[in-house]
């Protein structure tokens, strides 16, 4: 992202500015030198010079030292410090943002609970509060945002009746613009089941099912990468057809042995996806829940086929997910393999 025109205003903001164009820089290209630096981000050289003495004693930046000879007196190279970046997480509930703060190694830092203002639209408290965070810890290289939603493969929201003003707004290109660094927006269901699979690493193909007995939803993982369909549509289960019904008007039927319902769906699930392990969310279901969905299975399909099928607690899952997602941005901006 290049620095085209001179930007006036207070000192603090343009060195702000000016360090997010060289991590910019940086993250984009793996490493470079002064001049090189200098050149990508528009920044005058003096700047540069100034600027990475600063991060290189503060370690945001290493020296690999010097470049090969052109002739000339070498040049230093230069590239970010993996192991100094945090990554910023945040979950918007119905009501409130949960934040956390994770290092590399997705242990968590910080963590703190902010409810939604009234009088505030949700885009501009979250903007705020990512600006906040973001200047006490200078070391965030990435953000990662769960809502309760749909996700495009673009970063853009919809879907989301807990935000309307988020109806197909491009959330993940308007933070990474604002904030001048890598962005992953995630359904909070896609998260969830990207935490479990991080904590079951010998698991390539899963599904985390996730009902609170009303609506139902599920994050699919395939060769151990969360799968959202080319529409970002799968996992919405609550459109799946059964006897000329939906599978959420099905659920609004108080008569209906939610229960069976249930193991119809996994039957469904299995013939589709074959996956090794489905995770059932503890929330709503039991020890019965999992007996009966077993005896549906059992009746219906042969033994070998059914996966093992587990039950967990989607809150436990759901910010190592986020901090999953957002280490692998801060991985492929640092060209780590």
């Amino acid at each position: 992202m290049r620095k085209d025109i001179e930007i006036t205003g207070k000192p603090a903001v343009l060195k702000e500015l000016n360090i997010g164009l060289i991590k910019d820089a940086l993250g984009r290209h793996g490493q470079a030198t002064r001049v090189e630096i200098a050149r990508m981000t528009g920044i005058s050289q003096p700047t540069v010079n100034m600027l990475i003495k600063e991060l290189t004693a503060d370690g945001t930046v290493l020296n690999l030292g010097a470049a090969p000879s052109t002739g000339g007196r070498r040049a230093e190279v230069y590239t970010l410090n993996q192991k100094k970046f945090v990554i910023a997480l945040v979950a918007v509930k119905s009501g409130f943002f949960e934040i956390s703060v994770i290092d590399m190694e997705l242990k968590e830092e910080w963590h703190d609970r902010i409810e939604r203002g009234q009088e505030e639209n949700c885009n501009a408290q979250l903007v705020r509060i990512l600006h906040e965070l973001i200047q006490k810890n200078e070391h965030i290289g990435a953000i990662s945002v769960g809502v309760q939603g749909a996700v495009t493969n673009r970063g853009e929201v919809f879907a989301v009746p807990s935000v309307p003003e988020w109806e197909k707004y491009p959330l993940q290109a308007a933070l990474e613009e604002q904030f001048l660094m890598p962005v992953k927006i995630t359904n909070d269901i896609n998260a969830v089941a990207a935490g479990y699979q991080s904590l079951h690493t010998q698991t390539e193909n899963m599904i985390y099912l996730y009902t609170d007995g009303e609506g139902i939803g599920a994050g699919i993982i395939l060769g151990k990468e969360v799968y959202s369909g080319s529409g970002s549509f799968a996992g919405e289960l609550g459109y799946m057809q059964l006897g000329g019904h939906s599978v959420e008007e099905l659920m609004c039927d108080k008569k209906r042995d939610l229960n069976a319902l249930l193991g119809q769906i996994i039957i469904n699930l299995i013939c589709m996806y074959n996956p090794e392990l489905i995770v059932l969310d503890s929330a709503e279901n039991s020890a019965k829940t999992l007996d009966i969905v077993m005896q549906e299975c059992r009746r219906f399909l042969p033994g070998d086929v059914i996966p093992r099928i587990d039950m967990a607690h989607t809150e436990e899952y759901y910010f190592r997910g986020l901090g999953k997602l957002g280490k692998e941005l801060v991985d492929r901006n640092l060209h780590v393999v």
